[in-house]
């Protein structure tokens, strides 16, 4: 068997696992999002959204990149370089938690002097108590296996998916169980720390690889820590153009709308968090290992890849958008109608992610600095559309902000593929016929579903 077709065999079947324990999660994560709607008013999703904002915020701003370096390093099956790895998780770990436990009392702190409009996230007094005990996950999350990135390197996801279905299966029923009984906000916290209890726990259990150890090996230490730089950029930028929305609109919107923009984002996330995960746990680690070794099949690697992103997103992009109104209708009460429409606009949006691929090209080739460049203009786009269309076409406009966002950095990623021979346009063409590919599956099932209610 050569290498090509081995590559293909594990990148199928990474694919295959990757793909099924995300399904699985996501609908997990709707089932349990389903009752604990019926469980809690929208201000606790909104309250959690903004949470969730923040530790991406203090994971993001804090990443030197040591998973990605495993995956893309030469050095990254060493066990030295593994252990120094490790050794630098742990130590942000508990630097995260400080920092987040130092922002809660800032925003309690800015509570007190009365710096938060009324009636919004920030000037909710259960935020600061809930967002401390939230921050011990940074720990947890440092103190995971670093086995975890070497199975995402050489694609052995079946262990690794099982793990996170089990912790997910596990946090979800925590939340479930005890926003039943009581009725509070503070089991949604409490139900992700025991995801990452289990997560943690088993990637040293179950993981093949290295034992993890205490090690600062110079050489891997700067090989780590050489490319930090535009990492730790990317990531900040990325980050704010991920995050940047819920931020804005938590300070100009009330709690309530705030929870419907939250459980709309996360219906709208389906799209690109399925494929984002695709991106990252087969194609990254996929090119990686093309440029390490047959780096002159990289051109078509990257063709397949697209190709199968376009279908995948356009496909459903167009299906969810046909069915937004719908889906919210039967899976929420009354409170959340709202959401319907939101996540419609959002899944306009969704389309740009196709040019996430041709990022996985700039990681797998070590021009880490081209990410930050993808990342600036989504952030720019943010930082001034939603304040500004908000006031002029209130929520809307900024819907209409966050989508063109989406599609801001499609310039670079031209002129990159450009600059290797690959733009192909008519094979672009592909995402058109797969959106209306979509739609019209999704007119159909809206119109079947209306005729049989």
């Amino acid at each position: 068997m050569n290498s090509n077709t081995s590559l293909r065999r594990r990148s199928t079947l990474a694919a295959a696992w990757a793909g099924s324990g995300h399904v699985a999660g996501q609908l997990l994560r709707l089932a349990a999002n389903l009752v604990l709607a019926r469980l809690l008013m929208p201000e606790a999703f909104g309250i959690m959204s903004v949470i969730a904002a923040l530790m991406a915020a203090l994971y993001l701003f804090s990443d030197i990149g040591t998973g990605i370096s495993v995956v893309q390093s030469k050095r990254g099956t060493d066990r030295d370089f593994l252990n120094t790895a490790w050794t630098l998780q742990v130590m942000r770990g508990v630097i995260l938690w400080l920092a987040g436990t130092t922002i809660s009392l800032l925003i309690g702190l800015g509570q007190s002097l009365q710096w938060f409009k009324e009636g919004t996230v920030y000037a909710d007094a259960r935020l600061p108590a809930l967002l401390a005990v939230a921050c011990l996950a940074t720990i947890l999350g440092g103190l995971a296996s670093i086995n975890i990135s070497l199975a995402e390197r050489q694609m052995n996801l079946k262990r690794l998916t099982l793990i996170e279905l089990l912790s997910q299966t596990f946090g979800a029923t925590v939340m479930v169980v005890g926003a039943l009984m009581t009725g509070s906000i503070w089991f949604l916290v409490i139900g992700n720390l025991a995801q990452g209890v289990l997560r943690t726990s088993l990637s040293h259990a179950v993981l093949h690889g290295t034992r993890a150890q205490f090690r600062l090996e110079g050489p891997a230490v700067r090989e780590l820590l050489g490319t930090a730089k535009w990492i730790l950029l990317s990531s900040v930028l990325g980050f704010m153009a991920a995050n940047g929305d819920r931020f804005l609109l938590g300070g100009i919107i009330d709690s309530a709308t705030m929870g419907i923009y939250s459980i709309a984002l996360g219906l709208a996330g389906i799209v690109a968090s399925s494929i984002n995960m695709l991106y990252s746990k087969v194609v990254f680690p996929s090119l990686s290992e093309v440029v390490r070794s047959h780096s002159a099949e990289l051109g078509r690697a990257y063709q397949k890849f697209q190709a199968i992103a376009d279908v995948a997103i356009g496909t459903l992009a167009g299906f969810l958008f046909m069915m937004s109104g719908l889906i919210v209708d039967v899976l929420y009460d009354d409170r959340y109608l709202l959401a319907g429409h939101v996540f419609g606009i959002l899944c306009i949006g969704s389309l740009g992610e196709r040019f996430r691929v041709v990022e996985q090209m700039y990681l797998a080739l070590g021009r880490t600095s081209l990410v930050a460049y993808s990342m600036a203009p989504r952030v720019v786009v943010l930082g001034l559309g939603i304040p500004l269309a908000h006031a002029s076409w209130g929520l809307d406009g900024a819907l209409a902000a966050i989508v063109v966002s989406q599609f801001s950095h499609w310039p670079l990623a031209i002129w990159f593929r450009s600059t290797l021979g690959l733009n192909r346009f008519m094979r672009d063409g592909v995402l058109l016929v797969a959106l209306g590919a979509g739609l019209g599956a999704g007119w159909c099932a809206h119109a079947l579903l209306l005729a049989l209610r």
